[in-house]
């Protein structure tokens, strides 16, 4: 399929597409058309599409979702491994939690203060 039809199957916009594309998280196949040359996308990047946006979503950046991808779809990514990517990825969940129930006890604090009219 063109970029076109991959943008709207998947609701990503074509400069995700072409992102994702120059980081080799999708495969492309090149097709001549007269003097034109045309990147077809072949349906397995529906799936590969949704692994992304699944990643993404889980916090995985890019870099650390293409660093696995070609292994997860070729079959070379044992369970083992898949377990230990995602066992780092739940401590660094649980940190950045940590971190974030910080913020928000320094926030109430700070907002306590400035209501009470103690200032900073």
């Amino acid at each position: 399929m063109l970029i076109n039809e991959l943008a709207k199957a998947t609701g990503l916009s074509k400069d995700s597409i072409r992102h994702y594309q120059e980081m080799g998280l999708l495969e492309v196949e090149q097709q001549a058309a007269g003097s034109r040359t045309y990147n077809q996308y072949p349906d397995v990047n529906l799936g590969r599409i949704e692994i992304i946006k699944s990643g993404k979503s889980m916090g995985f950046t890019l870099k650390e979702i293409s660093a696995h991808i070609n292994a997860y779809f070729s079959g070379h990514l044992t369970a083992d491994e898949q377990i230990k990517i995602f066992e780092n990825k739940l401590i660094g969940v649980n940190a950045k939690i940590e971190e974030l129930k910080e913020s928000r006890s320094y926030i109430k604090h700070k907002l306590a203060l400035l209501k009470s009219g103690a200032g900073c």
